[in-house]
């Protein structure tokens, strides 16, 4: 998804950008999107960035660039089970890069006069769904910072994307679009 809003914001004339992602690399097949971006007129650069972890954000955010005008925040892990079954670690393992990831960016940038602070959010935050409430919660916590944000007089959007169809979580996930489409759900 980061790449893909990167190679959008290229489109709609973006200077710089730098992508960032806990392995500090690509998802496989991914190169042609990657190319793409390359030749777009925009320098554009891969950092290695866990948002769950301040130290990673802080190296992020301090990066040689003219200036920081705009976070897209796309960050997300799935950990489904039964919330009677969720332990701790299920949590935070949802809970890091999403919504502790988040608020660590907020804190890093809270200063600067951001253009634009997107939260890539879930619909799973406003419908729920079987053995994400982990998940849901995480993309609440996103809705909420978007709020506090606006109420600062801050940029701030946090949207409730379902599911994507060709990138993103949903795609490496079995059967999942049949037992969307049986409860009248698509792929974007």
């Amino acid at each position: 998804l980061g790449l893909l809003t990167g190679r959008w914001l290229a489109q709609r004339g973006a200077q710089r950008l730098v992508l960032a992602s806990r392995s500090g690399s690509l998802v496989k097949k991914t190169d042609g999107e990657w190319e793409a971006l390359q030749v777009s007129g925009a320098a554009a650069s891969l950092e290695h960035c866990n948002t769950g972890e301040a130290a990673h954000v802080k190296r992020l955010v301090a990066l040689p660039v003219p200036f920081l005008c705009g976070v897209w925040h796309a960050a997300g892990v799935l950990s489904d089970k039964l919330a009677m079954m969720m332990d701790a670690a299920l949590v935070r393992r949802v809970y890091g890069s999403k919504a502790h990831g988040a608020w660590l960016l907020q804190q890093s940038c809270a200063g600067l006069p951001l253009a634009a602070c997107v939260l890539f959010s879930s619909v799973a935050a406003l419908l729920g769904s079987a053995g994400q409430a982990n998940y849901s919660a995480a993309n609440c916590c996103l809705d909420a910072l978007a709020c506090r944000r606006s109420a600062s007089a801050q940029a701030a959007a946090s949207l409730q994307f379902g599911p994507w169809g060709e990138v993103g979580m949903a795609v490496h996930n079995a059967g999942l679009e049949a037992k969307l489409a049986a409860g009248g759900v698509g792929l974007l």
